[in-house]
């Protein structure tokens, strides 16, 4: 190591204390990414959060929320993020979802095949919206909870707002007054 890396080093320890060698040489890396939090969820809880993502957002001509890291976007949030009440909430309704699919289908939510699958979130999403409406300062459903997570992480990441959103980095030229017929997806002219 040369003296440039050790002052780094020294100077990061200080900075970050507490972290872990693998969280601060994930930092002096060049180019070095952290996944933590994905010894959080078992096994089996992330094959249900696979399922469910793959669901809200599947793969079609773009890819899906699988692909664009949904699973390991919602581990880090569960895991890092939510607070302790929020994470009770999160992982009380992921055991729910896997207990009440056993009881119907025989099988855990992962292995229930699609249209059983869709049945049971229809029905989730249908019995939280009712206690929504009954409730209004009750807390979110853990579909809702669940859902929200698929959406932000798949239209946050790289895949979701560039082959999704078409977001363009760099915008072209403000027209105020463009007919919405010349405008396309992403903002810019459309090919007509």
């Amino acid at each position: 190591m040369d003296r440039r890396d050790l002052l780094k080093l020294l100077g990061t320890t200080a900075a970050f204390a507490g972290w872990s060698p693998v969280d601060l040489e994930a930092l002096l890396t060049p180019g070095g990414t952290r996944r933590a939090g994905m010894a959080f969820f078992t096994d089996a809880q992330r094959e249900a959060i696979t399922a469910f993502s793959d669901l809200i957002i599947p793969t079609t001509d773009t890819p899906g929320a699988v692909e664009a890291g949904g699973v390991e976007y919602i581990e880090l949030m569960v895991s890092e993020w939510y607070n302790a009440e929020e994470r009770e909430r999160f992982m009380r309704g992921l055991a729910h979802l896997d207990e009440h699919t056993e009881s119907a289908t025989g099988v855990r939510f992962a292995y229930a095949g699609e249209v059983r699958q869709t049945a049971i979130l229809k029905g989730m999403e249908a019995e939280g919206r009712a206690l929504m409406e009954a409730d209004p300062d009750a807390p979110e459903s853990f579909f809702h909870q669940a859902r929200g997570l698929v959406l932000h992480g798949y239209y946050t990441s790289e895949i979701g707002m560039k082959e999704e959103l078409l977001f363009v980095g760099l915008p072209g030229r403000y027209d105020g007054y463009a007919p919405l017929s010349q405008i396309s997806r992403a903002g810019g002219a459309s090919n007509e």
